[in-house]
């Protein structure tokens, strides 16, 4: 049967305005609530993230502290010739109990509540020829003479002396009771290492060469020293602290003494320090184990011999928070022990309660606080 004269039309399927408002809709409130819940768990990420990169960079700059420690008193001279000082000698008039110019080097000297680090925590200076970084620092050896008196250098670093290094020469035995002596020509000490300069320093020549007497030989520097060593110094510094920091806090710095001048190289090694204590175990008995746990300003009055007869332990506590402010944290104690406590985990024994409140202000409960401790026995000291 035939239709004449009508078109047929297909009806096409497709949405409808309000379906596509339907759809927009449920689709925006699923979305919202995806966001709702990707947002918390992006922010804890960031979180762990700042806390994770907080202990790695504490962890670094303790390492630091930890070595310049293992290193205290290395190559230090323990004496000076009698009636002669050093030429040239000068240290830093401030903080004047860590100058020992024109006495023998201390290998440790420290302040209590000193006024030269933030918040009156604790000032810490070190004495040892590798506390710098430059390669003539890291390098030490032997001087003697060889069968035919020569003067002869034998290194045991890993690089060898150039003849632009500045050194220093240490004769390790004079007689009982003297010891590692710092060797003068008139006053000076410093000396390039090459054969011709060495030779005012060097062993006398005997029949024995080449077993007759050697001396110590260390590298200082890679220009004329002010002083026979180096030293490096560790405090709170209130300069150029971070943007993430707590109120109230500031940077734990190694301040390297330049031999150049009186001035220091800071280098910041901790951010966000809120306190820095130091507490040494001393043998003031003589029997070889320590008796006496005491803060930092337990070394005064001390000699140079005397540190190194009594210092057996070398403890530091570093007060710092890990990542940036958490308006959803609230930390749980505003006084926090920076130091040695007893066997009950409360009792401070050395060291100093620190109140945040007072030092940090308001905002002290919305930040992970952490003590940072390090434990070292020096090696260099006998």
């Amino acid at each position: 049967m035939e239709q004449h004269g009508k078109i047929l039309c297909r009806a096409e399927a497709g949405f409808s305005l309000v379906e596509l408002l339907i759809y927009m809709g449920l689709l925006g409130i699923l979305m919202a609530m995806v966001f709702s819940s990707f947002s918390p768990v992006m922010q804890q990420s960031s979180r762990q993230w700042r806390i994770a990169e907080t202990k790695i960079e504490t962890g670094l700059g303790m390492d630091l502290l930890r070595f310049d420690l293992e290193h205290t008193g290395f190559g230090l001279p323990w004496e000076f010739p009698a009636g002669v000082v050093p030429s040239p000698y000068f240290e830093p008039a401030a903080p004047a109990g860590m100058n020992d110019a024109p006495g023998a080097p201390r290998a440790l000297a420290s302040e209590d509540t000193s006024a030269s680090s933030m918040n009156g925590s604790d000032y810490l200076a070190i004495k040892a020829f590798n506390v710098i970084r430059d390669d003539a620092s890291q390098k030490w050896g032997w001087l003697s003479r060889d069968a035919a008196h020569a003067v002869t250098v034998q290194s045991m670093s890993a690089e060898a002396f150039v003849n632009t290094d500045w050194v220093v020469v240490i004769r390790p035995q004079i007689s009982t009771g003297e010891t590692r002596q710092l060797v003068l020509d008139g006053a000076n000490y410093a000396v390039n290492p090459t054969a011709g300069d060495l030779t005012p320093f060097a062993p006398p020549d005997t029949p024995n060469d080449p077993n007759g007497d050697r001396y110590l030989i260390y590298g200082i520097d890679n220009i004329a020293p002010r002083r026979p060593f180096n030293r490096t110094d560790y405090y709170i510094n209130n300069a150029g602290v971070s943007a993430q920091c707590a109120p109230g806090t500031g940077t734990l710095v190694k301040a390297t003494l330049n031999q150049a001048d009186e001035n220091f190289t800071i280098l910041p090694i901790v951010d966000c320090v809120a306190d820095f204590q130091v507490v040494y175990y001393l043998d003031t008995d003589g029997d070889g184990g320590w008796d006496t746990r005491t803060e930092a300003n337990g070394l005064n009055g001390l000699t140079a011999q005397q540190i190194r007869d009594q210092v057996k332990s070398i403890r530091c506590y570093v007060l710092t928070h890990e990542g940036r402010v958490d308006q959803t944290y609230t930390s749980p104690n505003a006084n926090i022990n920076v130091g040695e406590v007893a066997a009950d985990g409360v009792t401070l024994v050395a060291g100093r309660t620190f109140d945040l409140n007072a030092n940090i202000g308001a905002t002290w409960p919305n930040y992970r606080w952490k003590v940072n401790s390090l434990a070292v026995t020096p090696r260099n000291l006998q």
